[in-house]
């Protein structure tokens, strides 16, 4: 029998290899090419708390990424949620898990510690998390995965990039540079010093990386987050986030993971040669679960939409909210046609935030020509420099100021009561709907007589502002600038107006407080004989502008344009 079957498998392999052989050889020489060409494997690490809020954007986005998706594997452990965390992930696991080389849901609350809010860190949970990143770092080894991402979930992968751009730069530990989610923030995800204890330290590096003045990968003591680990890389299978019984520093995820990169002879880098992620702040004044979710969404909605149309993930259910003008009779949004990026991500951010406004062409003042100055009425006033520069009005300046008194005009032959106006670059406060339906209440229920209500403006002096009495979120203003966004009804613009103050230039957000009798140039307020305007601010500030002056990647269409008089010189000389 035994010669019988062996006779067969002959016959076999004559009848069905040997004429294939050339067929055979063709195949494992593809095989092979295919093998060299693969792209490293990833394991992907979720741990997630209380992140119901944000998975829809933290998954869009990273089901954005281009990478391939049958390379990579995620590892996803949730525990101690208060909300639809977990309900949330293994619905997406469940639409996704097909597309990916593998998904792993991992749901537990066996370790147990106390905290006194959301925010709250005991030492406990710093070991917690440590010890789930390390469990992370098994399961990589044990599969013998080639990198391991670490992706905090308040972190989104706005590049769709990223991924392959890290595993490109071929190093031990990499971050991708996170661009600051809010104004004036210079917060990111590395560090370019840190002390003998190993805390942060503030260096020359840090902001010339920060701000793109030096573009690379660069080495750095500490990178936090969001980090590829090159698990091929000597040192990494060493590593580990559990420190030794010799480790006497603080118990804090950030300073441990440092402490065992330096223990393990790797080294971490920081990538900044493109935008690839944003971050939410790490902490924030949270009286509760669901006013950080409020809150938070709010912020990544403000920063999410610089990128282009905001990614949720096409497989979680998700409603816009209903579209409002807060029961004003329009809200004006002031835009050059020019700046059609500003008009672009304020059309998304409106969407998602459900404010109904409407876009209105700004007058381009680098366009004007003497003949429309003249048509305007337009005179410079008397004795009228910018108090900070010390120079004349900008034909910008000149522009925003009848881009503004437009507004007010057609108010008044459409009979609007009261509007909303705001210039292009808004930074919409966290929980900005609440908060305004609150300030407008209080505005009601108070009977309060109001001209206007400024939303965003830079308050100029030190002294306190008095409170409105009867009212927590309204005070009495006093000399400010901007025109950013403010509340306007109809007899404040009849007054604006009748003023004349075409035939007085002067810039718009100068204009405004002489109005309510509060600049500090008396001179330029006896040009105006009338200055009861009726004005009011929110106590806590509801707008914000994108970028302050001198900020990275700050620019302005009004402080930028050419001097009016320098204008008319150039003019004159042609």
């Amino acid at each position: 029998m035994q010669g019988t079957s062996l006779v067969v498998c002959c016959v076999c392999l004559r009848l069905f290899v040997l004429p294939s052989l050339g067929n055979v050889n063709q195949a494992t020489e593809e095989l092979e090419r295919n093998v060299l060409t693969l792209r490293p494997s990833v394991l992907a690490v979720f741990l997630a708390r209380n992140k119901a809020h944000t998975l829809p954007y933290f998954l869009g986005y990273f089901e954005q990424q281009r990478y391939p998706k049958d390379r990579i594997s995620i590892w996803i452990h949730t525990d101690h949620n208060e909300d639809d965390t977990e309900r949330v992930l293994r619905e997406w696991k469940n639409s996704i898990e097909s597309f990916y080389q593998r998904v792993d849901l991992i749901s537990s609350s066996d370790v147990v510690y106390s905290e006194m809010g959301v925010d709250d860190w005991p030492p406990e949970r710093y070991r917690h998390l440590l010890s789930l990143r390390d469990r992370a770092l098994d399961v990589a080894k044990e599969r013998q995965i080639d990198y391991v991402l670490y992706i905090d979930m308040d972190n989104i992968l706005v590049n769709p990039n990223t991924l392959s751009q890290l595993v490109a730069q071929h190093k031990p530990i990499v971050a991708p540079m996170s661009e600051p989610s809010s104004p004036r923030s210079t917060y990111s995800n590395f560090w370019c010093g840190v002390t003998e204890r190993g805390f942060y330290l503030r260096t020359d590096d840090y902001f010339p990386t920060l701000y793109r003045e030096r573009r690379g990968c660069f080495d750095v003591p500490m990178v936090h987050s969001t980090y590829l680990i090159d698990m091929q890389s000597p040192g990494s299978q060493k590593l580990t986030f559990i420190p030794d019984q010799n480790y006497d520093g603080v118990i804090d995820d950030l300073v441990v993971f440092a402490y065992q990169v330096k223990k393990a002879g790797m080294k971490m880098f920081v990538l900044n040669t493109e935008k690839f992620m944003i971050m939410s702040p790490t902490s924030g004044d949270y009286s509760s679960l669901s006013d950080e979710q409020q809150k938070t969404e709010e912020i990544f909605i403000n920063a999410l939409a610089t990128y282009g149309p905001i990614v949720r993930s096409q497989y979680l259910p998700h409603t816009k909210p209903e579209l409002t003008d807060f029961g004003l009779d329009k809200i004006y949004v002031i835009n050059l046609k020019r700046r059609e990026s500003r008009r672009f991500r304020l059309q998304h951010v409106f969407e998602d935030l459900g404010i109904k406004a409407e876009f209105t062409e700004a007058v381009d003042g680098r366009n004007l020509t003497d003949k429309e100055l003249k048509e305007f009425g337009i005179r410079m006033m008397d004795g009228y420099e910018d108090p900070i520069k010390h120079r004349p009005l900008t034909l910008g300046e000149i522009g925003c100021f009848l881009s503004h008194y437009n507004i007010w005009a057609e108010m008044l032959s459409s009979q609007l009561k009261a509007v909303l106006i705001l210039e292009d670059d808004p930074y919409f406060s966290a929980d900005f709907r609440r908060r305004f339906y609150r300030l407008l209440t209080e505005v009601r229920e108070n009977k309060i007589d109001w001209d206007l209500i400024y939303l965003g403006r830079k308050h100029l002096e030190n002294a306190q502002e008095p409170a409105v009495e009867g009212a927590k979120t309204l005070v009495h203003p006093g000399y400010s600038y901007w025109a950013l966004a403010y509340m306007l009804s109809k007899d404040g613009a009849k007054k604006l107006i009748d003023q004349r103050p075409l035939g007085r230039m002067m810039a718009v957000d100068e204009y405004l407080p002489i109005m309510f009798d509060q600049h500090p140039r008396n001179d330029w307020k006896a040009h105006f004989r009338s200055r009861n305007l009726k004005a009011f601010s929110a106590r806590h500030l509801l707008i914000s502008p994108t970028h302050y002056t001198n900020d990275y990647e700050y620019f302005s269409d009004t402080e930028s344009s050419v001097l009016h008089t320098e204008a008319a010189r150039k003019k004159d000389e042609l």
